[in-house]
């Protein structure tokens, strides 16, 4: 592939708690974007790559065609194919926040769950070979390939790789009688998979996906110790109990220090899911392999109304009252001293020793320290925030934990708001008590708006009839209003130049004020502008 083009060093985050989406790309090895049209773009040659790895996008992209002919409800196509294939670019927001909120993400990830199922699956189709001499070898050979297919289908992603690495050896040492260890299992799958790509070791779901099987293996044999019923029907339900607690302590750590929430019903959800996402998994692998045309459509109904069934009962639990934990803001620090906890929890569990318990509980004081010092922090806290959005407006006053957001955005549910400004007001607000209100933005016009005791003039059309005495004035859409005379009626004011002028403006303001330089600021490819009260 050819292109002539400009390359474009990615952006850091321009706004407090936003997502780094330049260290995310740094980690894949991507230092640099351009914007590309299509005519721009001439493919010279094809065909060079790992051949085995294009067949299986291909082999990916028409049994998404398939479902799609057999699925014909948007929203449980998505998910389907998310949670078969992991395929989850078409999902919408609002589908994303019912998993995320209710702590079943991970049914969207192609993990070791899916991988389980696969080879629960595969095992009892061939159990009839065991029977036969060098039937269980047969056996074993078909379903190492065909979860290895799997794997490559689904595109490789940690979990995943993790899952088919970890099952690989699990039917290697039955095949030659040794005995499995599972966290040596877990260990040599982690170091398999950084061999090939040792930028894993940084990627969020890496972690995520190790420490919630690290949690199982440690975790689950103890409180299944600890207690079952004589009921099996009853275990069932206990033990996957059991398995979701030891995944999401695990986890803790880590869900806190990267999102800053947590989902407080995600057991009954996880519980809630358990059968319908398995049924979904199992009729999904029949709707791929299944040739006949009236069974696919009938299996297409079926897996359709599954998904329906259970996205409304996953919105449901989204809806019940404090479902979720927002605005957790953990150092690093406090990851530690949680993990040392858990450990220490372990051990006191496992051995019964009671310095176990003792650090547990030290940890657990030291944390409450910090929580306690950091409410103390955001109680006191008050601050006026001007977001870079871009040409759009956003604006904030945080104080007393009560926030107001102004924005020429229409809601607080648009994407803009919910990735570059939401992330830092979650810490001061919960999302449904931020008192937003909508600039209309379908005309120019200069704006006076109060926020608390600020009064900000926002100056989009040239204009002679200037206030006084104002605080803060934002600086939109190339106006040629006079800043030395503006600068003169407010020499206080502090003049925020936003990503809706152009670079040319911006250096005409910028020699126009050159000796008062410190009441100016440049919004546009900066950070956010943040006037905090002392």
């Amino acid at each position: 592939m050819a292109f002539v083009n400009k390359l474009n060093a990615v952006n850091p985050p321009f706004n407090p708690k936003e997502f780094d989406y330049k260290a995310y790309l740094a980690n894949k090895g991507i230092e640099a974007q351009c914007l590309l049209n299509p005519e721009e773009v001439e493919i010279l040659d094809k065909g060079f790559g790992n051949k085995l790895i294009a067949y299986s996008l291909d082999l990916r992209t028409q049994l998404i065609a398939k479902f799609r002919n057999y699925i014909k409800e948007d929203e449980a196509f998505n998910v389907a194919v998310a949670l078969i294939f992991g395929y989850r670019s078409q999902i919408d927001q609002s589908t994303i926040s019912a998993f995320t909120s209710t702590g079943t993400i991970h049914v969207l990830s192609v993990s070791g769950l899916h991988v389980s199922l696969v080879f629960a699956l595969l095992n009892f189709v061939f159990r009839w070979m065991d029977r036969f001499p060098y039937g269980r070898l047969l056996k074993s050979i078909i379903i190492l390939l065909a979860i290895w297919a799997y794997v490559i289908l689904t595109g490789m992603s940690p979990p995943i790789l993790r899952a088919g690495i970890m099952i690989s050896f699990f039917v290697s040492s039955i095949l030659i009688n040794r005995k499995q260890i599972p966290l040596n299992t877990l260990a040599a799958s982690a170091l398999f998979i950084l061999l090939f790509s040792p930028n894993y070791l940084f990627d969020v779901g890496f972690q995520l996906s190790y420490m919630a099987i690290l949690g199982i293996i440690l975790l689950y044999p103890i409180l299944k110790n600890y207690y079952l019923t004589q009921n099996k029907w009853f275990n069932y339900v206990l033990e996957y109990v059991y398995v979701s607690i030891a995944a999401q302590l695990f986890t803790l750590p880590l869900t806190f220090y990267y999102f800053g929430q947590f989902p407080n019903y995600f057991l009954l959800a996880n519980l809630f899911i358990a059968i319908p996402s398995t049924l979904i998994m199992y009729v999904g692998i029949g709707l791929v392999m299944i040739p006949l045309e009236w069974t696919n459509q009938l299996l297409g109904k079926i897996v359709e109304w599954l998904l329906n069934f259970m996205m409304s009962g996953l919105k449901g639990i989204e809806q019940l009252p404090a479902a979720e934990v927002h605005g957790v803001d953990w150092h690093w620090s406090q990851v530690f001293i949680l993990g040392i906890g858990i450990l220490a929890l372990i051990v006191a569990l496992n051995s019964k020793v009671a310095k176990g318990f003792i650090v547990l509980m030290s940890a657990l004081f030291v944390l409450t320290m910090f929580n306690s010092y950091n409410f103390y922090q955001k109680s006191n806290y008050s601050a006026l925030k001007f977001y870079n959005t871009r040409s759009e407006i956003g604006i904030s006053l945080i104080k007393d934990n009560k926030v107001m957001l102004y924005s020429t955005l229409d809601s607080l549910q648009h994407s803009t708001l919910q990735f570059s400004v939401l992330p830092d007001l979650r810490l001061y607000s919960s999302e449904d008590k931020i008192g937003f209100t909508s600039i209309a933005a379908n005309e120019r016009q200069n704006r006076l708006i109060e926020l608390g005791k600020y009064k900000i003039l926002i100056l989009e059309i040239k204009t002679l009839e200037l206030p006084s005495e104002v605080d803060f004035v934002l600086w939109r859409k190339n106006n040629y209003t006079d800043i030395n005379n503006l600068h003169s009626l407010n020499p206080k004011a502090i003049i925020i130049v936003d990503g809706s002028n152009s670079d040319k403006t911006i250096t005409r303001l910028k020699n126009a004020l050159e000796s008062n330089s410190d009441r100016l600021y440049i919004l546009k490819n900066n950070f956010a502008y943040v006037w905090q009260e002392e």
